[in-house]
């Protein structure tokens, strides 16, 4: 990866690769939910779907209408540690790429009339999510375990505050964030790096905010206690299942990679340990996965599963069981380097494209603020023991205790037992 600064702050990344004709640009701006005051919960989302409404130089709709013209696609994504803005085209224009890009970030009118029009259809958006279970189910594990702090809220906001967000909060927060040394520009793909350089520096080297967020401290964070939470609502049958507890956050690269490693053996794929435990032979859960989602701050460790309601109670009590037995007996060679085969498979498929490069690049960046975790990443991998897996994960047992969430019908058996959250 070649780092450039420019004088104003910003930081541009670049990896060449002249196999295909094709390059990605790709703005990444460190902030989001997390980042933002309680009142105005959901803004960064809202913000990004108003960037693609027009600036002073491109009417609504043209900047998409000449990214489609340069043979080009975009799109943006908003989490709790980020936002990101990102244009796949012809390498031949990558130009009409960042300028694009440039426009969006630095030059966005925020237009009044097309904000109201826009806070509809993510209201709609919202309505849509409380018919998903899998969407619920998502924004119950982050409110049930961060009690309090900045990821307990959702990323879409609530509907009251949907609904509240004014012009001049967005403008605000607009002009307060989205400053250049607040952000990262990945440019990837058949590229000239001097080239690129001097158009960021054209189109990027102006942009003069300076970073002021919103939100000065953040926000003390409080981890449930051990708990059990359910959300009655149909499904058409089955409960949506989560077993999740905290994780150490993205500053702890060691962490992170063992802890990628005691996720692939313990559920991912038909091998793993909950996959033949629990699915296959026990027959408690028709779907089972783990997964390791990690933030800026806490993350998560944690296991979903389908399972008939009836059958809740034996798959929780089957799955510590296992959990268990992991932290305490000693992982297989085996388990090891099928865990590390996928993983390295993984990562290398994870630069197949110019756009999943872009991911990889600006996300890991953002989030640590270096190249150092996808620089090594592989050969701290490879360097990975048995021992420390079962360490990492009996530490990370030791630390944070277990909340069970859940979305769906309520076991017949269970429900004159106890009160439920109902939809």
């Amino acid at each position: 990866t070649q780092i450039h600064r420019l004088e104003n702050g910003l930081t541009l990344l670049m990896r060449e690769n002249h196999d295909v004709a094709v390059a990605t640009t790709d703005v990444w701006i460190r902030t989001g939910s997390a980042d933002e005051p309680p009142e105005i919960s959901g803004i960064s989302h809202f913000l990004e779907h108003m960037l693609f409404k027009g600036t002073d130089r491109f009417a609504l709709g043209e900047i998409e209408r000449e990214i489609e013209n340069a043979g080009g696609v975009c799109n943006a994504g908003t989490s709790y540690d980020f936002t990101h803005y990102f244009v796949t085209l012809p390498s031949a224009n990558v130009a009409r790429g960042l300028e694009m890009l440039g426009e969006m970030v630095c030059g966005s009118t925020l237009d009044a009339g097309e904000m109201e029009k826009e806070r509809l259809v993510i209201l709609e958006e919202y309505r849509r999510k409380q018919d998903d279970p899998e969407g619920l189910l998502y924004d119950d594990v982050y409110e049930q375990l961060f009690e309090t702090g900045p990821y307990h809220r959702s990323v879409i906001g609530s509907e009251e505050t949907i609904r509240s967000i004014s012009r001049d909060q967005m403008a605000q927060y607009y002009e307060r964030h989205y400053a250049p040394s607040n952000m990262t520009l990945v440019v990837n793909g058949d590229i000239d790096p001097g080239d690129v350089i001097a158009r960021v520096e054209s189109v990027f080297g102006a942009l003069d905010r300076a970073y002021d967020p919103l939100v000065t401290r953040p926000e003390p964070t409080r981890l449930a206690r051990a708990k059990q939470f359910h959300r009655e609502k149909s499904t058409g049958g089955e409960v949506y299942f989560s077993l999740l507890c905290g994780a150490p956050g993205v500053d702890d690269i060691d962490a992170l990679v063992t802890l990628d490693v005691a996720r692939y053996i313990l559920g991912q794929g038909r091998a793993s340990l909950l996959y033949q435990e629990i699915k296959e032979r026990r027959r408690l859960a028709s779907t089972i996965a783990c997964y390791h989602s990690s933030h800026r701050q806490t993350s998560l460790f944690m296991i979903d599963a389908t399972v008939e309601p009836e059958k809740q109670p034996a798959l929780r009590q089957a799955i510590d069981e296992l959990i268990e037995r992991f932290a305490n007996e000693p992982i297989s060679h085996d388990q090891l380097n099928r865990a590390r085969r996928l993983l390295v498979s993984g990562h290398l498929f994870s630069f197949e494209t110019t756009g999943s490069v872009s991911v990889q690049t600006g996300y890991y960046y953002t989030m640590t603020g270096g190249t150092d975790f996808l620089d090594t990443y592989l050969e701290r991998l490879e360097a990975v023991t048995d021992q420390q897996v079962q360490a990492a994960f009996a530490r990370m047992l030791d630390t944070y205790e277990w909340v069970e969430v859940s979305v769906g019908p309520r076991a017949e058996s269970a429900k004159a037992a106890s009160p439920a959250e109902s939809e």
